[in-house]
């Protein structure tokens, strides 16, 4: 009988990302071995997380102590697993916790995203350095391109909106258990690289978030029923909170009021324009279900300007068609029907503007899709893989968006998210008028 040995730098592979406490693992070795020789023909980064006694990651307040390993590549994964010495000098010491609100701890999602918070901040596979990492699961979004592809459009497109994520699609394994596709991004947050405001005591800028759940250290609903949470800043008292609420009460109040519409006396002296029209039409665009103003909305205001800003954007795992309400029909539009966004609707200018900047950045918008089609053909083995762990491909996954029975594999669900975009924009054409 031939015996196939394994090479030796496959064993050292495995055990750079198993690392410790072999005998804790709920597979087998042997099946966790063939799952991270599954890597080789991957050409995406690798993140190995070890929890400190390999505990598991159970909640989304309280942290795990972790040992954080960055490959760039299987290769480089190789190359450190055949030397103790770079393996050690490579590991970074960090907490981590569960993350995500209806994709944690729910019946109809398992993939779990986590928060990554490095001891001291660094580069990642060249993403600007900071502490704070998001491991974004997209369980809900089978392409896993929705987030990443949105966040390519503000930063290359409607960039009006301010700071958007960058974004590096990675493997993770954690606690030696392989979880497949993941995207690493930066936290919506003040902070040096991420959303550049004044971080000293007295200064009086904010970052506010529309957030149903209320709860943040600081929260309110507004007298438009609007729900915000003002991001927490270091050393900052009650008094600076009262101050945001109170800026942001102030513009609903003039947005509300008779003479909105007033040039000088209405809501355009409250805000940045352009950052509002930007949002709008990246929102209105991929019909993002959670930019209702429900969630995931957030907004700032600068102390240098004195206005506020909208964004940055955030969240478009259930946009792009990914759903089966109103978002899921290319037709129509969504964003203009809710809250600031319905007032702001019934300002003609406000209308002109938006249609002005569509045409102005549509041919853009077309050529985007290229990026989507060539993201997808990099990813397709490591999202197909993906898919052999959590099983998603043709099977109900919330939000089940129309024809996933069909859809089966990762192909057939990218062509339905490209094609429907392509939909989308010629029905956007129309409607403001695009010849």
């Amino acid at each position: 009988m031939k015996i196939n040995r394994l090479p030796i730098s496959f064993i050292f592979l495995f055990a750079l990302l198993t690392l410790t406490f072999v005998d804790d693992f709920r597979h087998s070795s042997e099946e966790k071995l063939n799952a991270f020789l599954s890597l080789k023909n991957s050409d995406l980064p690798i993140i190995s997380i070890n929890t400190d006694a390999q505990k598991p990651i159970k909640s989304k307040e309280k942290y795990r102590r972790c040992d954080v390993i960055f490959a760039r590549d299987y290769e480089e994964a190789n190359r450190l697993s055949e030397n103790s010495t770079q393996t050690k000098n490579s590991r970074h010491r960090a907490r981590i916790r569960g993350r995500g609100n209806s994709t944690w701890n729910t019946f109809y999602t398992n993939k779990r995203s986590y928060l990554l918070k490095l001891d001291d901040e660094m580069e990642v596979f060249g993403l600007p350095s900071a502490r704070k990492w998001i491991l974004q699961g997209n369980v809900t979004d089978k392409t896993s391109l929705r987030n990443a592809y949105s966040y390519h459009l503000g930063w290359t497109v409607f960039q009006n909106a301010g700071w958007a994520p960058k974004t590096q699609f990675v493997n993770l394994a954690v606690n030696g258990k392989l979880l497949g596709l993941y995207l690493l991004m930066e936290k919506a947050e003040i902070a040096p690289n991420r959303i550049e405001l004044p971080l000293t005591e007295n200064d009086d800028s904010f970052l506010a978030e529309v957030n149903s759940r209320l709860n943040r250290a600081w929260n309110f609903r507004s007298n438009e029923g609007v729900a915000f949470s003002i991001r927490e800043k270091e050393y900052a008292g009650h008094e600076y909170y009262r101050n945001a609420e109170k800026i942001v009460q102030n513009f609903e109040n003039v947005l509300f009021s008779e003479n909105f519409k007033d040039k000088s006396t209405g809501y355009r002296a409250y805000i940045d324009f352009d950052s509002f029209v930007d949002w709008y039409i990246v929102n209105e665009f991929t019909k993002n279900h959670d930019a209702r103003f429900q969630d995931s909305c957030f907004l700032f205001y600068s102390s240098a300007d004195k206005k506020i800003h909208m964004g940055p954007i955030w969240d478009f795992d259930i946009a792009c068609g990914n759903n089966k309400d109103e978002c899921g029909d290319p037709a129509g539009l969504f964003i203009q029907s809710r809250h600031w966004f319905k007032r702001l609707w019934e300002d003609e200018f406000f209308r002109e503007k938006v249609a002005e900047r569509w045409k102005e950045c549509r041919a853009q918008v077309w050529e985007s899709f290229d990026w989507i089609e060539e993201q997808a053909s990099k990813l397709e083995t490591d999202a197909t893989f993906d898919d052999k762990i959590w099983q998603r491909f043709g099977h109900p996954q919330w939000p089940n968006a129309p024809g996933y029975k069909e859809r089966k594999t990762y192909r057939a669900e990218v062509d339905y998210m490209k094609n429907w975009l392509k939909t989308r924009a010629a029905w956007l054409d129309e409607e403001w008028k695009i010849e």
